[in-house]
């Protein structure tokens, strides 16, 4: 008995045979298929359709890879240069002075504070001492963190860290400067672009600055 003929046999045998409709020209021409903004359509159509459909994705998916590229490289030129400047500090005034030359013009922040965990006075208008207790009280989430946060922060977070400036942050990144594991600081970054700073962004380059502060910044704390 013939097994009963069906779409996923038919679909099965023109998968396995593609040109089938080589030696069928007629009915490759005869057949019609509705498309909901054109109607009825012929089957050559309906594959044109697809391909430009397909080339358009292909062609977005492509912009996205070249507009994260250029952002990562901006990125790293960015670390890149705030980390040399950083080396070439030959006292912490300069340190720091370079520090927040760098945030506000390379990275365009809006706010920015670095928090040096322990007792002592604040160095200057944006790098204060605070214990390590009372900063995880607030934001213990973004300490532990093991990658660098960036995005958007909760608005608790985001008040703590950059107090009355927080209004003027709509993307941060957040940067925990270990040294020896044990945490030594914070630096938090903020723009009033909400895609500056986004999870999809790459946290290799940015992790260089947490990296540099980890052993340069103990000798500049003597202040």
């Amino acid at each position: 008995m013939t097994d009963k003929l069906t779409d996923k046999n038919v679909a099965a045998y023109l998968k396995k045979n593609p040109d089938f409709f080589l030696d069928h020209e007629n009915l490759l021409l005869q057949m019609k298929l509705t498309d909901n903004r054109q109607g009825t359509i012929s089957l050559v159509e309906k594959q044109l359709a697809v391909l430009r459909e397909r080339q358009k994705k292909t062609r977005q998916q492509l912009e996205d890879v070249l507009t994260a590229a250029k952002e990562n490289n901006e990125i790293f030129d960015n670390c890149r240069r705030l980390i040399l400047d950083l080396m070439a500090a030959e006292n912490s005034e300069t340190f720091f002075s370079s520090l927040e030359k760098s945030l506000k013009k390379d990275f365009k922040c809006k706010a920015y504070a670095l928090m040096i965990f322990g007792a002592g006075k604040d160095i200057n208008h944006f790098t204060r001492r605070v214990t390590k207790e009372n900063a995880a009280q607030h934001i213990g989430s973004l300490i532990r963190a093991k990658e660098p946060t960036l995005g958007i922060l909760r608005p608790e977070e985001q008040h703590y860290l950059f107090g009355p400036d927080s209004e003027k942050v709509n993307s941060a990144a957040v940067l925990a400067v270990k040294n020896r594991n044990r945490h030594i600081a914070l630096l938090a970054i903020g723009s009033s672009d909400a895609h500056y700073f986004s999870p999809r962004m790459e946290t290799l380059f940015i992790g260089f600055i947490a990296d540099s502060l980890a052993k340069l910044l103990p000798r500049h704390l003597l202040v």
